[in-house]
């Protein structure tokens, strides 16, 4: 997908400068945007706990046509996770960590009772995964598990890794042969006709279903519905509906980004 960090960082990738990462509250203040969900959902705080920051989690959808005659419309849905990880050593002066790069241990030895409250620089980082398959749940799924393996492997393993090596490379360097395996060793589910059930890390194995050629059409997320009707209110729903059933045209706007794709897929499904 050309450009996809348009599609995961779409207010823009913004900086943040403290002496802890950002809070959800500063995130929000500062427009980062994030699917809508229920403080119940137990993925609302295991990104957090397993990647050791405020996060946020979001889905899109893009459209195209299959070829030149656009015979057929042909949609990858994506799903992305961003947290805060700290800048690298030695790329900010304001930084605590910047005289120890620079100027060695006696520099920060020197103006240690300084560097106390300094704060320094973090950088917003994002894991996305797409899929042409209406499979948001179950990509959300797998996000949640490359977190979590992330997180134990790193914290068993901190000797392992310098810390000059970037975020990047550690997960292309963990996660890539399980990643591989799960794209190219399993088949696509026969629409309406066979499902799939496929192995990921720990845990048990993603079921992977979907609908038929001329069936209804398929709905990403299972928990889409209800937080878009929470989002729309019973006024919003009701209208929104009979605008789509009445071929109206529909302009969705939002101050958070992350709910629009939802909201138009559930109306879609619907």
């Amino acid at each position: 997908i050309p450009q996809v960090e348009w599609f995961c960082f779409p207010e823009g990738c913004k900086l943040w400068r403290g002496s802890h990462p950002p809070t959800h509250e500063d995130l929000k203040a500062g427009g980062v945007s994030s699917t809508t969900r229920s403080l119940l959902d137990a993925s609302y705080t295991a990104f957090d706990t397993y990647l050791g920051s405020s996060s946020s989690f979001s889905w899109f959808v893009l459209s195209s046509n299959s070829d030149d005659y656009g015979s057929k419309l042909v949609k990858t849905y994506g799903a992305v996770v961003r947290f805060y990880v700290p800048a690298p050593k030695g790329i900010d002066p304001t930084q605590d960590d910047f005289a120890q790069t620079i100027g060695g241990f006696g520099a920060v030895q020197k103006g240690k009772h300084q560097s106390l409250n300094q704060k320094r620089l973090w950088v917003p980082i994002g894991i996305c995964l797409t899929s042409t398959l209406p499979i948001v749940g179950v990509v959300e799924e797998i996000l949640l598990r490359m977190c979590h393996a992330m997180s134990s492997k790193l914290s068993s393993n901190k000797r392992l890794y310098s810390a000059t090596s970037s975020v990047a490379s550690k997960l292309y360097d963990m996660l890539q042969t399980d990643l591989f395996h799960l794209i190219v060793n399993f088949s696509t589910p026969i629409p309406g006709v066979v499902h799939c059930s496929i192995p990921f890390l720990e845990g048990e194995r993603l079921h992977i279903t979907t609908s038929p050629p001329n069936g209804l059409p398929p709905l990403p997320h299972g928990g889409a519905v209800a937080l878009a009707c929470r989002l729309l209110g019973a006024e919003g729903l009701t209208l929104l509906l009979a605008a789509a059933l009445t071929e109206c045209k529909i302009l969705i706007h939002s101050t958070n980004v992350a709910n629009v794709a939802m909201v138009a897929e559930v109306i879609s499904a619907l």
